[in-house]
């Protein structure tokens, strides 16, 4: 799925934050937002029910608002709950109501934190702790936010502490769940192990399994194609995890296979907004965009990042420093250059959910910027993939990697002699063709011009729309069944040549049913599971894509009973 930029100026968006989900490590140094006097002016001060002279909220004043936080909360205007909590914590103040207080800081940290401000919620939840050490809601919000920080201890001590203080019930069961989840998540941080073998062989249903950042043992060097790329910095075994990043922002949108470019533009604009708003609240993101090519700079202009950026210790982030260089990028944001970064550097998202059990005729359309895996090239002998779960992007080894050896996705092979073919392709795709008979068409060319078996299955990994496309319509495949190679053998093919993807999985599994020329069980089994230890690498345990495999075989024979 292709998407073609727009430099018009996008709307400004509604800031969003979750703090229940972690955040990138290059969201840890939020722009300073600009705050007006949120505590009121004397008037609003007055109408509130707080004097200047001392004495706090009388309680008709409090409970107005508290009525006007809750109205304000339900319509996610941040701001003005700001300066609503910002009123109750003056007059808490002056009253020495501790217990309101405390409330009133801990949810405006909540609120600040949706705005960017995370410096600003960080010091209402200290405030908060200092003046009651115990304070549940205050111990939370600050665990939240360390959490989404990547400091993953840290956090875990919050999280522990409110534990203690709980008491039991459903708030000490939350409390336990969060600091568990801090342990994974700091143990992942520190190893990049990842098991998503229960969410995939679920079919992708339910909430994604929490992840954390990480980077392996790769970096950013030149490359000798020209430009900079990732290297492998020792030797890595087929599987293992290279990346995990999280996306500065992601579009997506539903969209049926008839709709028109105007449903995709839409998509596209949603996520331009989300990448300037996460770079105007946020100097390190920013900095992180500009370390990115625009495609327009001469190879000797391009500056080769440190891993620093990317490699940050949980000990060595700082809410108050973050360079010279984030420094520098949140002084003018050059909106023109990150928009040619997009266009260059964007990655679609694969929605698994959508291809390992078939679809419906709806495609899940998704684009997002991952900075790191940004500066992965492609090649026609690729040596890794990318895995999406959530706002993730799991890079992993599809084969083993040698160090020195860069780090490469697949590119989709352009024959200069097929290029006419390759473009008649893309117009039957979007016309609604006839699948079958281009990929006859294919295959004779092929057979006629004694196209060798691994460029043979580069071709066929170009053309893999068209494939399953045809191995996907039940009338196609009688139609042509005859003249082109069984669905497996293909799937084969494409995974020795380019890695496995759910969709080469998903036509293995198919083509098992009456073993299609693959072999007996047992061996169609072998290579399922090496098709799938290319598709999703480590991430999903050899077990659970053995189940996967005989679900899908126990499911195709139950269904000729």
């Amino acid at each position: 799925m292709e998407f073609t930029i727009q430099t018009t100026t996008p709307t400004q968006p509604r800031p969003r934050l979750s703090l229940s989900a972690p955040l990138p490590a290059h969201h840890y140094q939020p722009a300073q937002t600009k705050r007006t006097d949120l505590a009121g002016g004397t008037h609003t001060r007055e109408m509130a029910g707080i004097r200047d002279g001392g004495g706090g909220l009388d309680d008709e004043a409090l409970q107005q608002l508290r009525s006007r936080a809750t109205q304000l909360l339900l319509k996610e205007d941040w701001r003005e709950y700001v300066a609503v909590c910002s009123l109750i914590v003056d007059g808490a103040s002056a009253s020495g109501d501790r217990r309101v207080l405390c409330s009133a800081l801990a949810h405006r940290a909540d609120a600040r934190a949706r705005l960017g401000d995370l410096p600003g919620a960080l010091a209402d939840c200290d405030a908060a702790l200092a003046a009651d050490p115990a304070h549940h809601g205050a111990l939370l919000s600050k665990g939240a936010l360390l959490r989404g920080l990547g400091r993953y201890a840290p956090a875990a001590d919050c999280f522990r502490a409110a534990l203690a203080f709980a008491g039991g019930g459903g708030a000490a069961d939350e409390a336990r769940e969060l600091v568990e989840q801090c342990r994974r998540l700091e143990a992942q941080a520190r190893s990049g192990a990842v098991d998503l073998s229960e969410w995939v062989l679920a079919g992708f249903a339910g909430r994604c399994p929490d992840l954390a950042e990480y980077v392996g043992p790769v970096e950013v060097r030149r490359s000798a194609h020209g430009g900079r790329g990732v290297f492998a910095v020792k030797n890595i075994e087929a599987g293992a995890t290279l990346i995990i990043a999280k996306a500065v922002a992601i579009g997506r949108g539903v969209v049926t296979d008839a709709a028109d470019g105007g449903e995709k533009m839409a998509v596209w604009k949603e996520f331009v907004d989300k990448v300037l708003d996460a770079a105007e609240k946020c100097p390190r993101t920013a900095a992180l965009i500009q370390t990115l090519s625009t495609g327009e700079e001469r190879q000797e202009e391009l500056v080769v990042p440190s891993m620093a950026l990317f490699r940050q210790e949980p000990q060595d982030l700082s809410l108050s420093d973050g360079g010279s260089v984030a420094r520098e990028a949140q002084e003018v944001l050059d909106v023109d250059k990150i928009l040619k970064v997009l266009d260059v550097n964007c990655l679609t998202e694969d929605a698994p959910s959508a291809n390992l059990f078939g679809n419906n005729g709806v495609v899940n359309c998704g684009v997002g910027l991952w900075v790191l895996p940004s500066f992965i090239n492609h090649s026609c002998h690729p040596n890794a993939r990318r895995t999406h779960a959530g706002d993730h992007a799991i890079v992993h080894a599809s084969r083993d990697i040698k160090a020195g050896e860069e780090i490469t996705f697949a590119f989709e092979a352009e024959d200069a002699v097929l290029k006419q073919e390759l473009v008649k392709s893309e117009n039957d795709l979007a016309n609604g063709g006839d699948m079958g008979a281009l990929v006859v068409r294919l295959e004779e060319k092929m057979r006629k011009s004694m196209v060798k078996e691994r460029r043979k299955a580069f071709l066929r990994a170009s053309f893999w729309n068209a494939y399953s496309a045809l191995f996907d319509s039940d009338k196609l495949v009688r139609k042509w069944g005859r003249r082109v190679p069984g669905e497996a053998v293909v799937a084969e093919s494409v995974a020795d040549a380019v890695g496995g993807n759910e969709s080469v999985l998903r036509a293995m599994l198919r083509g098992a049913k009456d073993g299609n020329g693959c072999g007996n069980r047992l061996e169609v089994e072998d290579k399922v599971l090496r098709i799938g230890r290319a598709t999703y690498g480590k991430v999903v345990k050899r077990n659970a894509m053995r189940a996967l495999f005989r679900l899908t075989l126990d499911s195709n024979n139950n269904s000729n009973l």
